[in-house]
């Protein structure tokens, strides 16, 4: 018995709809490392909001990278609240989906790591709660 030409579209078509909910629930992976494509947009951001998680305040920082660099000059906008932050002169990426941010003298003021969407979290020191968020 030959199969007709509706029977192999119809046949795609549930194939399709089946991997479409397979890739919605988690159980295909659709190819797409969402770190990785998070880790190359952080690597082009200039701007983060600084959120202060324990105490519920924001602040503006600017990135002026430098191309073919790992070190960039921080600019701190309205900061005060944030004393760290504040203090910040210096961003270095130091590994994949790693930072360090410094002072004016060279002292580590805080170490950062790429989270999963489009920012950084402070992971050193473990009691300062900021995430730095891109726009």
């Amino acid at each position: 018995m030959m199969k007709t030409y509706a029977f192999w579209i119809n046949g795609a078509a549930v194939m399709g709809v089946a991997a479409m909910f397979a890739v919605g629930y988690g159980v295909a992976d659709p190819g797409i490392d969402t770190m990785t494509t998070a880790s190359i947009e952080l690597r082009k951001a200039d701007h983060f909001m600084v959120v202060d998680h324990a105490r519920n305040r924001t602040c503006i920082v600017a990135l002026h990278r430098d191309e073919g660099y790992d070190v960039h000059r921080v600019e701190p906008g309205n900061c005060a609240d944030m004393p760290r932050v504040a203090a910040a002169r210096t961003w270095q990426d130091t590994e994949r989906n790693k930072v360090r941010i410094t002072d004016h003298t060279g002292k580590v003021l805080m170490r950062l790591a790429a989270d999963d969407r489009y920012g950084w979290n402070v992971v050193e020191p473990t009691n300062l709660k900021l995430t730095f968020e891109a726009f």
